[in-house]
């Protein structure tokens, strides 16, 4: 498995508060992204780190902030990647299929001392 592109992602509740949280007291340059707050996704540049906001839904979704610190990392092959995940001691907690408009397959892991994390693939 090779992993690349590291990016943290925050689930917010209010994007606008939350882009002139990141952005303007954080100082983080924006980066240019589709549709980027009308579609719910704000990316913003820390060094070499991605710093993705992404909004939450209704607050009776089952959604919220994730409960570690929000990396994400990209494979190429999703299945592939937990499989070696799995072989090394990790942990499968859960898995997102892509669709209503995210392109992404999302699963939430954890390695072998129960540190959670994500890993994405980009299917469309």
């Amino acid at each position: 498995m090779r992993v690349r592109n590291p990016m943290v992602i925050h689930y917010v509740r209010d994007m606008e508060r939350a882009c002139a949280f990141y952005g303007d007291t954080l100082g983080l340059p924006e980066e240019p992204t589709p549709d980027s707050g009308s579609s719910g996704w704000n990316t913003f540049r820390c060094d070499g780190l991605i710093v993705a906001l992404h909004i939450l839904p209704a607050r009776d979704s089952r959604e919220g902030p994730l409960p570690h610190a929000g990396l994400n990392l990209q494979v190429d092959d999703l299945d592939a990647a937990l499989a070696e995940l799995k072989a090394g001691g990790g942990t499968v907690r859960a898995i997102q299929e892509a669709g209503g408009g995210v392109p992404v397959r999302v699963a939430e892991v954890t390695d072998p001392d129960g540190n959670g994390f994500e890993l994405r693939e980009h299917v469309g």
